[in-house]
Parts: C-alpha cells; sequence; structure tokens
C-alpha cells in the first residue's frame, strides 16, 4: 500500500539526511511537522500519512477498542499498518539513505518495529510516548543487527492514555533485544514538551 505524505524541505543547509515522521493515532501526517526544526533545521523531513480514515484529518496505523478492560486491538490489522510503514521507509531509504524515524504514541510504535525488523533501514529511532510494536518474534532481525542500535525513548509520568509502566515496557524490551536506549522521563501527560525536544536534539547530534 502507498501512503501519502508531506514533505518539508531543509531549513538552513549542511545536510543531506531525512526524518521520517510518523504520527499517532487521530492525529495526520501535518502533526509533527512542527517540530522538526527544533530538533535540526538542517533536516529534510518527510511525514508519512496513516493508512487509516478515522473520519476527516484523522487518520491511523491501525484502530484501537477502549472498554472497561482497557485498550485493545487486532494484531493482523496492526500488522497491516506495520508493513505499510515498512513500505514507504524503504521507497524514502532508496533515495535518502539511512533516515532518522520519528514516531510518537501509534506512530513510535511503527517506527520501532520497521529498525527492528530492518535495522539496515535506518540510522536510529525516536521515540515519543510510544507503545510496544505489533510484531512477531519472527519477523525479528538477527539479534547481532540489533545490537546497538541507537534509539531515543521518552515517556510521561502522567499519561493518561499510555502509562509510564508501558514506556517503560518498551524501554526493557528494547534493552533485552540489545539496542542501544536513551530514556527520559519528564512530568507530562501525553504530549511533546520543550524540555523533551532540547534532550532529543542532544542526542540526534551523536546521529546524523
Amino acid at each position: 500500500m502507498a501512503l501519502r505524505h508531506v514533505e518539508l524541505k531543509a531549513a538552513k543547509p549542511g545536510l543531506t539526511r531525512t526524518l521520517v515522521l510518523l504520527h499517532g493515532y487521530g492525529a495526520d501526517e501535518h502533526d509533527l511537522l512542527p517540530i522538526v526544526n527544533q530538533l535540526d533545521p538542517r533536516l529534510r523531513a518527510v511525514s508519512l500519512q496513516g493508512p487509516l480514515s478515522l473520519g476527516g484529518a484523522m487518520r491511523a496505523w491501525f484502530n484501537l477498542a477502549q472498554d472497561a478492560r482497557g485498550i485493545s486491538f487486532d494484531p493482523a490489522e496492526a500488522r497491516e499498518g506495520l508493513q505499510a510503514a515498512l513500505t514507504a521507509v524503504e521507497g524514502i531509504a532508496r533515495d535518502s539513505p539511512k533516515p532518522i524515524l520519528l514516531g510518537f504514541s501509534q506512530g513510535a510504535a511503527m517506527a520501532l518495529g520497521v529498525a527492528l525488523m530492518r535495522p539496515n533501514l535506518a540510522a536510529a529511532v525516536l521515540s515519543l510516548s510510544g507503545v510496544p510494536p505489533a510484531i512477531e518474534p519472527r519477523d525479528l532481525a538477527p539479534s547481532e543487527n540489533l545490537k546497538q542500535f541507537p534509539v531515543f525513548a521518552a515517556h510521561g509520568l502522567h499519561d493518561p492514555l499510555l502509562p509510564i509502566e508501558l514506556g517503560r515496557t518498551v524501554r526493557q524490551e528494547l534493552e533485552r533485544l540489545g539496542l542501544a536506549v536513551a530514556w527520559h522521563e519528564y512530568p507530562m501527560g501525553h504530549m511533546v514538551i520543550p524540555e523533551e525536544l532540547a534532550d532529543a536534539r542532544k542526542w540526534l547530534e551523536h546521529h546524523l
């Protein structure tokens, strides 16, 4: 499935790198564009649109349902969303090798899933308020290819939608697989804050 996208040209010269943006549930491909220049104005950005319409401008990578037991989803649909993201990143990497992947919430799960399946495609991942990717163990890249793959992962201590414990589970799983995780917790809800972006910017300097 070919995903629609929007492109943001680099605001300043000096790099030939691409930042791939993967938005969260209910957002769209324009949602994360404002943070690009705060991370590095030399980056070109390609922001992908999730394949599912939730009505109006709202998009998703896969549907979510919530009841008294919590949030649930169809694993097969989640894998379809991940495959769509992977195919899009493959296309971007052909023209701009080793892009950086940045995802928020559900989009972070997509970014991490792409990296865990094909770590050779990307240079690094920024996972903001993320959830575990819907990926089968058989789909993981060989463990030697995952070792020391760089991930910046951040989560809010007061996130009402995705509790901090869920974020810590993401961290633990990535570390178990051997990835190099820079973990940050902030006194925030389900959002992105300036302190988080400042830390991400410093981390990103070492991976461009």
